[in-house]
C-alpha cells in the first residue's frame, strides 16, 4: 500500500505540471483570439474611416471646391479618435484615394513579442456625371427641362426651388419635343416600375393610357416629396408605342403632385385631363452607387460620387 501511495503522489505531480503547461498554452492562444479580435474591430474602423473620408472629399468635388478632410473623418470613425487619415498622392480630376493609419496597443501580445500592431485602410471614391442606371420608366424632354430651370448653362448653376409643371402635351416646347409622343414627358419600358437606361442610346417607349405597364401596381404614395432621378431625352422617333426616345443624361426631380391617371393623382385639381408633374428640378448629389458614371455625360445638374472598386 506504501509502494502504491508514492506512485500516485507522483502521477499527481506530473499532472499538476501538464496542466500548469497546458493552461498557460491556453491562455497564450485565449490572449491571442482577443488581440486579433481587437485588431479586425479596428481594422473595420480604420475602413469605415476611410470611405467615409473619400466619399466626403469626392461629394465636396463634385459640388466643385475639393476639401482634404481626411484626418477630420478617419478620427471621427475610430472609437478612441487615434489614428490619422491623408490623400494619397493628388486629388484627381474624377478621383480621391484616402488611407487611414493607426497603431493598436496588443492587451497580450507583448507576452509573444507583439507589443502592437500597425494598422492600416485605403479607399478610393469617384465623381462626375451619370451617364445610366436604373430609373423611373419616365423620361422628361430637353424642353422641359431647359424651360423649368430658366435656361440651363451646363455651368453648374443653382436650380432654384420654384414648382412648375411639365405636362404630357407640352405646348410650349418646339420640335423634337413638342409632338403626340414627345411632350412634356413620356413613359417607357421598364420592369418593377424601373427602367435602365443609358445615354446616347435609345429607349423604347410605353405610351398606356395610365402610364408604363410596369407600373400597374406601383405605389405612388411613395413618390411623394421624394427627389429621383429621371432621364432627359433629345431625340424621338416613331409614334404610339413604335416610340423611342434617345436618352441625353439624368436630372434630379423632386415631386410634389402628380396627374397620370384617375388612381395615379395627388396634388392635381384637373386631372386626368390634364395628365402631368409637378416639381422641381434640384441640385442633387447621388451617393447611393447605383449610377455609373461619365466625365463626358452631358451635366443636369446631378453629380453622382461613389467608392471605386
Amino acid at each position: 500500500m506504501r509502494r502504491l501511495s508514492r506512485h500516485v503522489r507522483g502521477e499527481r505531480g506530473a499532472t499538476a505540471v501538464v496542466v500548469a503547461l497546458s493552461m498557460v498554452a491556453l491562455m497564450g492562444f485565449g490572449a491571442l483570439a482577443i488581440d486579433m479580435g481587437g485588431v479586425y474591430a479596428e481594422h473595420q474602423q480604420l475602413q469605415n474611416g476611410a470611405d467615409a473620408a473619400a466619399l466626403a472629399i469626392a461629394e465636396s468635388c463634385a459640388y466643385g471646391e475639393c476639401q482634404d478632410t481626411a484626418d477630420l473623418f478617419v478620427k471621427a470613425n475610430k472609437l478612441d479618435g487615434d489614428a490619422t487619415g491623408e490623400v494619397v498622392g493628388e486629388i484627381g480630376e474624377s478621383s480621391v484615394t484616402v488611407q487611414a493609419s493607426s497603431v493598436r496597443q496588443n492587451w497580450f501580445g507583448e507576452i509573444i513579442g507583439v507589443p502592437s500592431t500597425d494598422l492600416q485602410a485605403t479607399a478610393s471614391a469617384s465623381w462626375g456625371w451619370p451617364s445610366g442606371g436604373a430609373t423611373m420608366p419616365l423620361a422628361f424632354s430637353w424642353c422641359a427641362f431647359y424651360a423649368a430651370t430658366g435656361g440651363w448653362d451646363d455651368q453648374g448653376q443653382p436650380l432654384g426651388d420654384t414648382e412648375t409643371a411639365i405636362h404630357m402635351i407640352e405646348h410650349s416646347c418646339t420640335p423634337p419635343a413638342h409632338n403626340e409622343v414627345g411632350g412634356g414627358f413620356g413613359w417607357l419600358q421598364g420592369v418593377n416600375c424601373l427602367t435602365n437606361v443609358t445615354a446616347g442610346e435609345w429607349v423604347q417607349s410605353d405610351p398606356g393610357n395610365d402610364g408604363s405597364t410596369s407600373c400597374k401596381d406601383f405605389d405612388w404614395t411613395t413618390l411623394h416629396d421624394k427627389t429621383v432621378l429621371v432621364p432627359i431625352f433629345d431625340e424621338v422617333t416613331g409614334t404610339g408605342s413604335n416610340a423611342m426616345y434617345k436618352i441625353e443624361g439624368l436630372a434630379a426631380f423632386t415631386i410634389t403632385g402628380y396627374c397620370f391617371s384617375p388612381s395615379a393623382n395627388w396634388n392635381v385639381t384637373k386631372c386626368p385631363a390634364d395628365k402631368q408633374v409637378l416639381g422641381h428640378f434640384s441640385n442633387y448629389v447621388d451617393l447611393s452607387g447605383s449610377y455609373q458614371i461619365d466625365s463626358n455625360a452631358t451635366h443636369f445638374g446631378v453629380p453622382v460620387v461613389k467608392l471605386s472598386a
